[in-house]
Order: structure tokens, then C-alpha cells, then sequence
């Protein structure tokens, strides 16, 4: 790197030829331009990146549900790099970039949700969904259950805010037509009042909890 001031050019910035200019610390600098620009392709590298881009697709589409989830509790990341990297870890069978759909995590908070959910798929891109509210609390009882169905063939993800109170412990969405035919996964979002630490006042902080409930199987495919 070189200290330049060119009297033609002046203060030049970005490119010129194969010389880049930049400022630094209040001086011209000079560089040469690399020739070539190393692109590794080893086969461990391709998946890695495969992996990546495949999560991070998956996740853009329902990303203000996880940010909702997390509603600003993360402090040293965003809750995008936090659940995009506890995915690529997690959801791929080994030394491939095939997806296991029921390890999908939008959120990773811990607390109440529904439990032994039946997933129907029906005439019409119907689904259908029973389940257990699990829980006496009245609070979490009385909140709206929302669903993220994910199509499991074609990595595509749906939020459906809202289906039903969770203490009617039914509720059907419809997908979209060019589903039909596809493998679905169902991950059920619901509010948890009971597990957090409680305030200084003595109240519990409510939080989203997110998990797998049904489908990824070859049975539950859109109709």
C-alpha cells in the first residue's frame, strides 16, 4: 500500500485500472487490484453453503414472527443470526443438505405449548389441526394460537396468525394451491405465562414459544 496524491487524479477513491484507491487516517492510499479472488469449491464447502442458503431462505420468509418471538431479549445478536445458526447446526442429516423438518426451530424459548397435535389434510388445501391446550392457566388458555406451516418439499413457509384460542383446541387453515401434493409441517406458536422468572413486582413476563407439533411425514400431504 502506497501514500499517493496524484496531481491528475487528485483524491481518488475506488478503482482505477488495477490500482484501488481509499483514504486512510487522512491520506490517499493506493493498492493493487488482486488478479484472481480465491472462491474455494471444495465438496464441504458447497454443502456448507448449500445448508446456509437453504436455512436462511426458510427463515427470511416468517423472520418478523422470529422477531416477535425474541421481542428484543437477545443483547449480543440479532434474533436472524441466532436462529439462522442454531439451524444450519442442527436440522441437516449428517454430510448432507437434506432438511429434517421436525428439528426446524423458529425460536428456542422454553415454556408451555399444546401437546399431541393431529394434523388432516383435507380436500380443497384444507389442514386441519386438533390438540390438547395443556395448561390450567387461564391467561394462556384465553391467548390465540398461531401456526407456521412449512412445505417440506419445497422449503416454503407460511404464518397463519391467530387460528383459534388455544382452549378451543381446534382450528384449519388453508394452503396454498400450488402445495398440493406436498409434505407439510406444522410448528405451533403460543404464549407461555407460567416458566419465566418473575418481575421484581412479582408478575411473570409472558413469552412465544415456538415448537414442531406434527406432520414431515409422507402421510400429510396437501390435497
Amino acid at each position: 500500500m502506497a501514500i499517493v496524491q496524484n496531481p491528475i487524479t487528485g483524491r481518488t477513491r475506488k478503482k482505477f485500472g488495477t490500482a484501488v484507491f481509499s483514504k486512510h487516517y487522512e491520506n490517499n492510499t493506493m493498492r493493487s487490484k488482486p488478479i484472481q479472488v480465491a472462491n474455494p469449491r471444495t465438496e464441504g464447502q458447497v454443502l456448507q453453503r448449500s445448508k446456509f442458503a437453504q436455512t436462511v431462505d426458510l427463515i427470511r420468509q416468517v423472520l418478523p414472527v422470529v422477531n416477535d418471538a425474541y421481542s428484543n431479549t437477545l443483547k449480543n445478536m440479532s434474533p436472524f443470526n441466532k436462529i439462522v445458526s442454531l439451524n444450519v447446526k442442527n436440522i441437516f442429516a449428517e454430510g448432507t443438505n437434506e432438511i429434517d423438518y421436525t428439528k426446524v426451530q423458529f425460536c428456542d424459548n422454553a415454556g408451555s405449548n399444546v401437546r399431541n397435535v393431529e394434523l388432516t389434510c383435507e380436500d380443497d388445501q384444507v389442514v386441519s389441526f386438533i390438540w390438547e391446550p395443556n395448561t390450567f392457566n387461564q391467561a394462556e388458555l384465553d391467548e390465540p394460537v398461531s401456526i407456521i406451516l412449512v412445505n417440506c418439499i419445497k422449503n416454503k413457509a407460511i404464518n397463519y396468525p391467530a387460528v383459534a384460542l388455544r382452549s378451543e383446541s381446534a382450528a384449519s387453515v388453508i394452503a396454498p394451491v400450488e402445495w398440493v401434493g406436498d409434505m407439510v409441517a406444522a410448528y405451533f406458536n403460543t404464549t407461555d405465562y407460567t416458566t419465566s422468572n418473575p418481575k421484581a413486582d412479582g408478575s411473570i413476563p409472558k413469552k412465544k414459544v415456538i415448537s414442531f407439533k406434527a406432520g414431515a411425514d409422507l402421510v400429510k400431504n396437501v390435497k
